[in-house]
């Protein structure tokens, strides 16, 4: 069996925390002042850009689609997604006079956004193309964040000067030597925060806080940076006072026609696109407290709910540890050891063909021949959430085709310490995060091939090596 991922570590990575502390200083609220005199931004959506992964094309798979035949009350093994899971990268404009885009990799854990800046350290690093760099010296409203401000993080503010003090003195002392790491040494970045002015549609919005990295390390999809929102103080979301957002990852039936596009929404547009939503609390960590929990209360196999998986296994508990962790950059979802066992197998004992190990080649625990399983009916998961809330499951959602080696896997695996919904899972659902009302609404919806794209979202597959919770 593959080996069982200890997520309390992981998290600690995933957070992308500056340095262990901040965990104990979270980032101070802005003042009342400085929120009232920033523009109100409504709701902004967008939709992806295939012809992006066509750039990319060279070291990414194809995007996830179904090419199998359905038969009524069936999901065959051929319908397994054959490409990796989707995460959203949305392009921002930063800068003035002169507008520069941006782009960034959408975290909903992460609650810091950051770019490449130019010039970025060649030997420390630089993002690899098509990754860009914001070049500070071209806006007008660029200011470097000084170490007096209420905005530099306590943790750094306690540095300050003290890293490349020569700088420091012409600088004013900056609140820099940032330093963030995804995926244990995957992938880093390091910088200075600093101010400029974000502008969506028609509206600017000046002194947004953000991180100017000047050596980074890793692929983060093509993207120039991360754009959090998760529920930290300084994400994009808390600092444009949006309560709602919501995404709908392009589903793994989806064609590359461009019928059928991936979406981000903001505020006002992240709201039901059917009456077929279902909703469950969000909850909130102690120990983690940015990131988005829900109440998973059962799995349910071919409409059986599996009574084996013990009771509070997928609880949140007291002291901050445990719980289910929502994602929207980790392809693989990840269940406690006890909820695994059970699930894995039930799901083997109802396709009843001899397991392959697939675990060198992909990482994956349960793994057939894809020849043998096009024919075979793929039981059917439900996740059963608090409040009755069922999410309803296809095989592409938990099943992967691997070509290159001719297997086909379950894309969950064991973990300890606490469980992630990964966007696999996710895709072809339209997930709506009420963060003001503490609600996560999901529903199955149409594509969203008719949405404003007042921002420019891109859409591609995460690289295998690249793990960001």
């Amino acid at each position: 069996m593959a080996r069982s991922m200890a997520v309390s570590t992981l998290l600690l990575l995933a957070a992308a925390s500056l340095l262990s502390l901040q965990l104990l200083h979270p980032p101070p609220v802005a003042s009342a002042a400085a929120v009232r005199a920033r523009p109100k931004v409504g709701g902004y959506s967008a939709k992806s850009r295939p012809w992006v992964s066509k750039l990319v094309a060279g070291f990414l798979k194809k995007q996830l689609r179904n090419r199998g035949n359905k038969q009524q009350q069936q999901q065959l093994g051929g319908e397994a997604a054959s490409g990796a899971a989707p995460p959203l990268v949305i392009n921002i404009t930063v800068g003035t006079p002169v507008a520069q885009t941006v782009s960034g990799l959408v975290d909903i854990t992460s609650y810091f956004v950051w770019a490449q800046c130019a010039p970025c350290a060649a030997a420390a690093g630089c993002l690899p193309p098509p990754a860009t760099a914001f070049r500070p010296n071209g806006s007008a409203t660029f200011s470097p964040l000084p170490c007096s401000s209420d905005m530099c993080l306590p943790v750094l503010r306690e540095t300050c000067g003290l890293a490349g003090a020569a700088a420091n003195a012409t600088a004013g002392a900056r609140c820099d030597s940032y330093s963030l790491t995804y995926g244990g040494s995957a992938a880093n970045t390091s910088g200075y925060l600093a101010t400029d002015t974000f502008t969506f549609g028609a509206t600017a919005v000046p002194g947004v806080v953000f991180g100017c990295s000047d050596a980074s390390y890793g692929d983060f999809a093509g993207a120039s940076g991360v754009i959090g929102i998760g529920r930290g103080n300084l994400s994009l979301i808390s600092q444009l006072q949006f309560g709602k957002f919501s995404y709908q990852l392009l589903a793994p039936e989806a064609t590359d026609d461009g019928s059928a596009d991936s979406v981000i929404r903001f505020g006002d547009d992240a709201v039901p696109k059917t009456k077929r939503g279902r909703s469950t609390p969000l909850l909130s960590s102690t120990l983690y407290p940015d990131f988005y929990y829900v109440n998973l209360t059962g799995v349910r196999v071919d409409g059986n709910r599996l009574d084996a998986i013990p009771a509070g296994t997928f609880d949140l508990r007291a002291n901050g540890t445990g719980g289910v962790i929502l994602s929207s950059t980790t392809p693989v979802t990840y269940l406690e050891q006890a909820a695994y066992d059970v699930v894995r197998a039930a799901v083997a004992s109802r396709i009843g063909l001899p397991a392959v190990n697939g675990s060198a080649a992909l990482e994956l625990d349960l793994c057939y021949n894809a020849s043998s399983m096009a024919k075979v009916k793929v039981p059917k998961l439900t996740l059963v959430f608090d409040g009755g809330a069922d999410m309803d499951l296809s095989a592409a959602n938990y099943f992967y085709i691997d070509n290159d080696t001719g297997l086909e896997c379950l894309t969950m695996l064991p973990s300890q310490g606490g469980s992630v919904l990964g966007t696999l899972l996710q895709t072809g659902t339209n997930m709506i995060y009420d963060v003001d009302a503490g609600r996560l609404t999901f529903e199955t919806a149409p594509a969203a091939a008719a949405a404003v794209s007042l921002m420019t979202m891109m859409l591609v597959p995460l690289v295998a090596s690249l793990l960001l919770f």
